[in-house]
C-alpha cells in the first residue's frame, strides 16, 4: 500500500461530506463525537455546525442566524478590502440573496484544524448554483445561470465564526453572466468604499542571493505543503510537478479553468504566475480532512506581486502592486495528488489594479 507523503494528526472522527447525500446531511444528527464547548448542542461536530449554518442562512433563508453564528466584531477578509462587523455581513447576504434568489449551495470538502480551547479552523470549499435575477455588484440582473466554486476559511469559537477569509470565483461568474471582465473591475474600483490590505510583497534586489529550499521537515502536513508551494510558486521548479500530481491529475482552477495532466498543470501554473512575474508566494495555513474519497489537504495562501499583462489577468494595469487570495484543497491518492480545487478570484486581483 502507497502511503501518504506526510504523517497525519491524531484527532477525532467528524462528519464525512464527500459522496454522502444532501438530505442526509441536513437530516437531525446523532449525539455529539467532538468537544465543542459553548456551541448549540444539536452540532455533533465542527463540520457538522460549518454544514449546517451554511444551509440554515443560504438555503433555508434564515439570515438571522447569522446573529447568532457570527462574532458582533467579526473580521472578513477578500481580495475586496476588509469586513468589520455582523450588520456588514448581513447586508451583504441580504444582497447576494436578492440578486441571486433561488440560489443552491453544494459541500464539496471542509478540512479543519483545532480544538474547543484554542478554537476551530474550518476551509469550506463549495460550489453554488443561480440566477441572476436582480442587481449585483456585476451589473444589473440578467436573467443566466451561474455555476461557481468558493472556498470559506473560518475560525470559531463558542459557536461564532470571529474571522472569515472568503473567496468567491467571480471571474468565473462574470463571464458566465456575459459581463465584460475589466469594466466589471473598472467600475468597482471607481465604487470601492471598503478598508484595504497593505501590499508589500518581497523583493528581488540585484545581486540578492537567490531563494533556497526551506529548512522545514517534509514529513508533517505543514511543510510538506509549505515545501510544495515554495518549490512551485518561488522557486520555480515547474518541473517538479510530478513529485506532486499524478500523471493524469486534474485541477479546477479561478475563472471556471481545468487543466488535466502535468503538462497542462504546469501550464496553468505559467498563465497565474505570468500575471506577477515577480511574485512571491506566502502560505498562511494549512489543515485537513479525511474524507470518503480520500484525504484532502487545505492550503490558504496569498500571491503578491507586480502585475503585467499577458498573463491570467488578460491586458491588466501594468506596475501595480496587489495580491491574490487562494485557497487550494488537494485530494490524495497514495503519495500524489489526483485533483486539485484551486481557488482565487482574478476580479478582485483586477480592481486592486485599477484603483488610483
Amino acid at each position: 500500500m502507497i502511503k501518504l507523503p506526510f504523517t497525519l494528526p491524531s484527532r477525532p472522527p467528524v462528519t464525512r461530506i464527500r459522496k454522502c447525500d444532501a438530505a442526509q446531511l441536513r437530516a437531525p444528527a446523532g449525539p455529539r463525537t467532538q468537544p465543542m464547548r459553548g456551541f448549540e448542542d444539536h452540532f455533533v461536530d465542527i463540520v457538522d455546525y460549518i454544514v449546517r449554518i451554511t444551509d440554515e442562512i443560504w438555503m433555508e433563508r434564515a439570515v438571522g442566524r447569522i446573529y447568532d453564528t457570527y462574532d458582533a466584531s467579526c473580521t472578513i477578509y477578500s481580495s475586496y478590502g476588509v469586513v468589520r462587523s455582523v450588520e456588514e455581513v448581513i447586508a451583504g447576504t441580504i444582497t447576494t440573496l436578492n440578486a441571486f434568489p433561488d440560489g443552491e449551495i453544494h459541500h464539496l470538502n471542509v478540512a479543519w484544524s483545532g480544538d474547543e480551547d484554542e478554537g476551530f479552523y474550518t476551509s469550506h470549499l463549495g460550489h453554488s448554483r443561480s440566477t441572476h435575477v436582480g442587481r449585483s455588484s456585476l451589473g444589473p440582473g440578467t436573467g443566466r445561470r451561474s455555476s461557481i466554486r468558493f472556498a470559506a476559511d473560518c475560525v470559531s469559537r463558542d459557536n461564532r465564526i470571529h474571522t472569515e477569509w472568503l473567496i468567491r470565483d467571480n471571474g468565473a461568474q462574470v463571464r458566465q453572466l456575459g459581463f465584460d471582465l475589466h469594466e466589471v473591475a473598472r467600475r468597482a474600483a471607481e465604487a470601492d468604499t471598503l478598508e484595504h490590505f497593505i501590499v508589500s510583497p518581497e523583493t528581488r534586489l540585484e545581486g540578492q542571493t537567490p531563494r533556497k529550499l526551506l529548512d522545514l521537515p517534509t514529513d508533517t502536513l505543514d511543510g510538506w505543503a509549505r515545501h510544495m508551494f515554495h518549490n512551485i510558486w518561488n522557486l520555480k521548479r515547474f518541473d517538479w510537478l510530478a513529485r506532486y500530481y499524478c500523471a493524469a491529475a486534474t485541477v479546477h482552477a479561478g475563472g471556471g479553468r481545468v487543466a488535466q495532466g502535468v503538462r497542462n498543470i504546469g501550464a496553468l501554473y505559467l498563465n497565474i504566475q505570468a500575471a506577477m512575474p515577480d511574485g512571491v508566494m506566502r502560505v498562511e495555513h494549512v489543515c485537513h480532512s479525511e474524507e470518503n474519497d480520500g484525504v484532502i489537504v487545505a492550503v490558504r495562501w496569498v500571491y503578491e506581486g507586480t502585475t503585467a499583462p499577458g498573463g491570467v489577468l488578460g491586458e491588466c494595469p501594468a506596475g501595480k502592486q496587489v495580491f491574490m487570495m487562494g485557497v487550494s484543497h488537494m485530494r490524495f491518492s497514495g503519495d500524489r495528488i489526483v485533483e486539485e480545487w484551486m481557488i482565487f478570484d482574478e476580479l478582485g486581483v483586477l480592481v486592486q489594479g485599477y484603483r488610483k
